[in-house]
């Protein structure tokens, strides 16, 4: 079925005090909830679609972060994102308005769908290449890593890998990233790939949004993996487009390392997902998508 729209009442929602603040729109509106049902994968979001006459627009729960990424490091400088509309407080939460964008997501990825997430990707890396503009994220990012690896110390074939990783984030160039540029978060219009999640975005080493592009699909469906596409050929095009769209780009080598790297925690996080959960065996761990990958990863790094 894939993603669908959910239609909803409006009674919990800004969407009129918006609409009429922001967008100077005062008549009926349409409201949607994003939603996904994609075999195991089934997702609703606290984002909505408003329809305001001919126009639409995307309603999201949100936080100050992700508003301040999108007023402060996105807005007005022709990336390939979802124009900033404004954002409201509402009952306790704050909400962000923003461009719809209409097309595809990326799950059934294919060659130019490739090559223009490059595009995207490296237009935003080059802009924010070793940006000094705020470390706050950077710091949880650390945390958050380093409480990873002592789950992963009972796993030595990765546990030693990922030190290495660890030990990279140190001096790995930083620029803005989304932190979260799954498949499922890009949209393909007009030929362009969109980024359309920030919520975990900041300044953090630049191949985290690379890996976590490529690291997740596959040719064929695999239990407990997302339902997303991708085959080698496609990551190569991918990663070979970006590299050569980069400014500052790193050599080859130590940039495909990087990669590497980056995916083997895109691993690890699924992989501590289940380490944390008292119901499943070490037997049914190693058994995992994310196990295996972890480990072929792991193997390739050293």
């Amino acid at each position: 079925m894939g993603p669908y729209f959910e239609p909803t009442a409006m009674d919990s929602l800004p969407a009129a005090r918006l609409a009429e603040n922001l967008l100077g729109y005062d008549g009926p509106l349409e409201i949607e909830r994003f939603c996904d049902n994609d075999g195991n994968y089934k997702r609703k979001y606290n984002v909505y679609k408003i329809t305001a006459g001919e126009k639409s627009f995307v309603l999201k729960k949100s936080d100050s972060r992700e508003i301040a990424i999108y007023r402060d490091f996105l807005q007005g400088r022709g990336f390939a994102v979802p124009e900033y509309l404004g954002g409201v407080e509402h009952e306790g939460t704050l909400w962000l308005l923003m461009e719809h964008i209409n097309g595809p997501d990326l799950r059934r990825f294919d060659r130019e769908m490739a090559l223009a997430s490059a595009e995207t990707l490296a237009q935003i890396q080059n802009v924010y290449w070793d940006s000094q503009i705020d470390a706050s994220r950077f710091q949880r990012y650390r945390e958050r890593i380093n409480r990873r690896a002592r789950r992963l110390e009972n796993y030595p074939e990765i546990a030693k890998a990922y030190q290495l990783f660890l030990a990279r984030q140190e001096s790995c160039p930083r620029t803005l990233c989304s932190g979260d540029f799954l498949q499922c978060n890009g949209i393909f219009h007009g030929g362009r790939a969109y980024m359309i999640d920030w919520s975990f975005g900041g300044i953090m080493p630049y191949a985290l949004d690379i890996a976590r592009l490529i690291a997740h699909g596959a040719e064929k469906p695999e239990p407990c993996a997302f339902p997303f596409y991708m085959d080698a050929d496609l990551r190569s095009a991918f990663v070979r487009a970006h590299h050569e769209r980069l400014e500052h780009k790193p050599d080859w080598d130590r940039y495909i390392q990087d990669i590497k790297l980056a995916a083997l925690n895109e691993y690890a996080e699924f992989l501590e997902a289940l380490i944390n959960d008292p119901e499943i065996t070490v037997e049914e761990i190693k058994e995992n998508f994310y196990y295996r990958r972890a480990a072929e990863t792991a193997n390739a790094i050293l």
